[in-house]
Order: C-alpha cells, then sequence, then structure tokens
C-alpha cells in the first residue's frame, strides 16, 4: 500500500480552489462557480514500476457538468512531487506517458446527431472513459446512476504481454472488465486528480477514503519488434492503394502479442473529406489476397487505431507482403494519407494460433441480385485438427448498408459440430453510443 506525501493543491481557474479535510478531497467550492479548474497531485510513495496497480476511493460527483478525472502521472514527463500539470480539460485527461480515467456528466440531449453533443438519444449524462499516452481510447455510458451521493470507485491496472487489461468499477458495476489497452506497459507513476465546472454547467466533485495499492514490483520487459509497413502513403484518382513486401519476424520465434497500428494522417487540401471503405490486407503462403483490418475513414478525422492481429500470426512470418487500400477513383482526385506498422511483443501466447481458415471475406450487398446477404453467408465446413486445443472465430464488420448502418440488423453465429448439436450466438449489429466514439 503507498502512502503517499501531500497533496499538493493547485488552482487554475475561477473559485477558491480545491480543499482537504479529514481525509477528504473536496476539488470543486459547493457554491459550484462557473469556470473552475483545479487540482491535486500526490508525491511519488514508491519508486519504480509495478504489475499492478489498484486506486479505491469513495467518489461524490453531481449531475451538471463538467466532471473530473483520475490521473497515474508518469513521473518520468511531470516529476516524482510537485503539483500536477495544468489540463485544458479535465474530462480529456490526453497527457504523453500517462494513463488516466475520466468522468464526464456532461453531453446534453442533442436534437443533431451530428452536433457538437450527439446526443439526440438523451443517454444518461455519467460517461467514463479510458486515456493512455495523450490519445482518448473508449468512452462508455456508465451501467447504474453513480451521480449525487458517494459512491463506491475502484480502478485496476493489471500488466499483460503487450499493454496492461483495465477494469473500472462505479457503485457495484463494472464499467470496463479487463479491458485491453495496447502498449500501456509499466511505468513509475504517482497520482492526481483533477475536475472542472463548465461557464454553462457546474458540478461538485469530491473523494474520501482514497487509496493506491501496487504490486509486485514490475518485471524486464524486451522493447517489442517495430516493423513499418507503410509510411504517410497518399492515395489519389489514380492509385486507391499501395503495396509493399516485408520481413517479418519467423513463425517459430515466440511473441505473446501482435499489434498492429493504423493511421490516418492530415493530407491537407488532397485530403478526401468523405467516408470511404479501406482496409489493411496480406497475401498468404498460397499466394491468396486476405483483408485483416477494414476500416472506414472518418470525414477528415485523424485517426489512430491499434489492432490485435495475433489471431493471423501465422500469415505474419517471413516475406509477406501487404496492402493499404483507401479512396475513390471519381472524386476531386482526392485521398487519403495513412501509415501502417506492426509490434510484435516477446512473451508466451494464452494459446498459439497456427492456422487461420478465412470463412467470409468481401462486401455482401444488401438488396442485390447478384450478391445478397443470403449468398454471401453460405455455410462453411471446417475439420478441427486433432492437435488442436481450442478454435475461435473472430468477425469485423465495416462499411455502408442501410441494414446495420441507418437500422439495427439482427444476426446469428450457428455452429453445429459433427455430432449435430447446434449453437446460437445472436446479436444486433447496431450502435448507440458512436456519439462517444474518440
Amino acid at each position: 500500500v503507498a502512502r503517499a506525501q501531500g497533496p499538493v493543491l493547485s488552482r487554475f481557474g475561477e473559485g477558491a480552489g480545491p480543499a482537504a479535510a479529514d481525509g477528504a478531497f473536496r476539488l470543486l467550492d459547493t457554491e459550484r462557480t462557473p469556470g473552475q479548474s483545479n487540482a491535486i497531485a500526490l508525491d511519488r510513495a514508491q519508486a519504480g514500476a509495478f504489475e499492478s496497480t489498484t486506486v479505491t476511493c469513495r467518489l461524490r460527483v453531481l449531475s451538471g457538468g463538467d466532471g473530473g478525472s483520475f490521473l497515474l502521472l508518469s513521473t518520468a514527463e511531470y516529476g516524482a512531487r510537485g503539483p500536477a500539470p495544468f489540463v485544458r480539460s479535465w474530462v480529456e485527461p490526453n497527457l504523453r506517458g500517462t494513463f488516466a480515467v475520466g468522468v464526464d456528466v456532461h453531453t446534453p440531449r442533442n436534437e443533431e446527431p451530428f452536433g457538437d453533443w450527439g446526443n439526440y438519444q438523451g443517454l444518461p449524462e455519467r460517461e467514463i472513459s479510458l486515456h493512455w499516452d495523450g490519445r482518448e481510447i473508449v468512452k462508455r455510458v456508465a451501467p447504474v446512476e453513480f451521480r449525487g451521493d458517494w459512491a463506491d470507485c475502484a480502478i485496476t491496472i493489471e500488466q499483460v504481454v503487450g499493454g496492461a487489461e483495465v477494469s473500472v468499477r462505479l457503485a457495484g458495476a463494472a464499467v470496463y472488465d479487463r479491458y485491453f489497452v495496447a502498449g500501456l506497459l509499466p511505468y513509475e507513476s504517482r497520482l492526481a486528480i483533477g475536475a472542472a465546472t463548465r461557464a454553462d454547467a457546474t458540478t461538485e466533485f469530491d473523494v474520501a477514503d482514497l487509496r493506491v495499492v501496487h504490486g509486485d514490483p514490475a518485471r524486464p520487459r524486451r522493447v517489442p519488434n517495430h516493423v513499418e509497413v507503410f509510411n504517410h502513403v497518399l492515395t489519389d484518382n489514380s492509385r486507391t492503394a499501395y503495396e509493399a513486401e516485408v520481413e517479418l519476424p519467423p513463425a517459430d520465434w515466440e511473441y505473446g502479442r501482435v499489434i498492429l497500428t493504423l493511421e490516418i494522417h492530415d493530407a491537407g487540401p488532397n485530403w478526401d473529406e468523405w467516408d470511404r471503405n479501406g482496409e489493411v490486407s496480406v497475401w498468404d503462403k498460397d499466394g491468396n489476397k486476405r483483408g485483416i483490418v477494414p476500416f472506414i475513414t472518418s470525414y477528415r478525422t485523424e485517426c489512430h487505431w491499434k489492432v490485435d492481429v495475433t489471431h493471423f500470426r501465422p500469415w505474419l512470418s517471413g516475406k509477406t507482403r501487404f496492402e493499404v487500400a483507401a479512396g475513390t477513383r471519381f472524386y476531386r482526385n482526392r485521398g487519403y494519407m495513412m501509415s501502417v506498422s506492426l509490434d510484435y511483443y516477446h512473451g508466451r501466447p494464452e494459446r498459439e494460433p497456427y492456422r487461420v481458415v478465412p470463412l467470409w471475406t468481401g462486401t455482401a450487398h444488401y438488396q442485390s441480385a447478384e450478391n445478397h446477404f443470403a449468398d454471401f453467408f453460405e455455410p462453411q465446413e471446417v475439420e478441427i485438427d486433432a492437435q488442436a486445443t481450442a478454435a475461435r472465430i473472430f468477425t469485423t464488420t465495416t462499411g455502408h448498408s442501410q441494414v446495420g448502418e441507418f437500422t439495427p440488423s439482427k444476426r446469428t453465429i450457428v455452429f453445429r459440430a459433427g455430432d449435430g448439436e447446434e449453437r446460437r450466438f445472436p446479436n444486433t449489429l447496431w450502435r448507440t453510443d458512436c456519439y462517444l466514439n474518440p
């Protein structure tokens, strides 16, 4: 259990600033002054990095706006002691080398789906976000109400191969349960908490019974094997795809996780402003082109995706040919500037993938006589090798269609074993939280 020194209290905006009394911290004043921005920071309690870190407390946040965040400040970036750095928005705590959890209580209902807030369905304004190394990774609406009274809060970071699994519980419910954050490797840190009010919405943000518990000291980790595939290639009307051949680590080298990073960069006036389909593909050892990361561009928004492609390891070894494609041949000679790279993280995989069996790849067209859903998703028979210990199915869907993009689409994966036993896995292709997509 870390017993940190401090805290150091900081005021960056209006109001009286934060206060500490009887083991509790009041980040925002009880007058709910507009324009507040306050923080507390603890000095480093224990040197070094750890295999796990858990932060627990009781949290009291009122409805309104803006909210606050818990940050494990990188001591390499922000020092082992002293005040917290200034953060422009405490509900978007994007700091270099730092992991943080945001608590946002201001996303008001808006009739315009593409407006500033996007919450046209009027979902509850109690959102929890995860941030790592200057980026928002994911944001979710908490499943239970925690605003208005004291609620138990627990944040746990557990190191695994290639990153960390993050769990967040609020008011007895799991918001995140072992959510994998790629690249979140062990680093020395100290705790800070920040909170703010808006000019048009205010709240209160109190923390009590704050506790930080570290696990075992972090084990030494080798730097991942980094392979650059494409570096800022730009498509246009005459060229909508690029190919590259690279040498990847041999198949018999042991890696616990392989992460593909795909970036869409600002291409200035050459940047297509619309949403187009794209894909990262590889050629397998038999010369077949296989799509592994389908994506869709995002209205001149720079994108940074990290995709776990460990299950494609049999295709990602030795001399390998890649393609990245996005754009059209008919629109203003504009395209997309993209980069693709791979990071091979040393370690023993939970299960070693040795064979990939493509089931359905390509495009199924809604209401198309040439290639409609029923013909595209024909039943597939797969022989499971006697030496196999497990079989997994991976599905990725993206693109444009009246079904799934603008209307919910029910779908089911059906397994029929050799003995005739059938298992069905249904869900609905539809998202209610697109406005939270970072």
